[in-house]
């Protein structure tokens, strides 16, 4: 099958760490999986909600979502939801951008063509 795909949307908002986990296996293997015609910079991971917890750069995962942006996959974080966890941009890993509104960011994308994928 082969097809072309403008991008896909990742939207994470699970506060629970296994779903987080699974979240990430998820884009992994979305990343590196050839038979799938996407390549990292058309993969954008938005994160609201509970889930930007797991956005911090003390966080386990930190180092894993660094690689993901150097790789090209865009992180977004809903700056609405950092606010009211009380997270600054400054405690965010490296590679984490930021936007005003995740659910925002997730209509604009799939307006722009992006496929939608909600994890887990």
């Amino acid at each position: 099958m082969s097809g072309h795909i403008d991008g896909v949307v990742v939207h994470i908002t699970s506060p629970d760490a296994n779903d987080w986990q699974q979240a990430l296996r998820n884009v992994t293997n979305l990343h590196s999986d050839e038979s799938v015609p996407i390549e990292p910079n058309l993969i954008t991971i938005v994160v609201n909600g509970d889930a930007t917890r797991f956005l911090q750069a003390d966080e386990p995962d930190a180092d894993r979502l660094s690689r993901l942006a150097d790789s090209g996959v865009r992180i977004l974080a809903c700056s609405n939801s950092l606010e009211r966890l009380g997270v600054s941009t400054e405690e965010l890993a490296e590679g984490v951008e930021t936007v005003d509104s995740g659910v925002a960011e997730v209509t604009r994308l799939q307006w722009h063509g992006n496929g939608y994928l909600k994890l887990p």
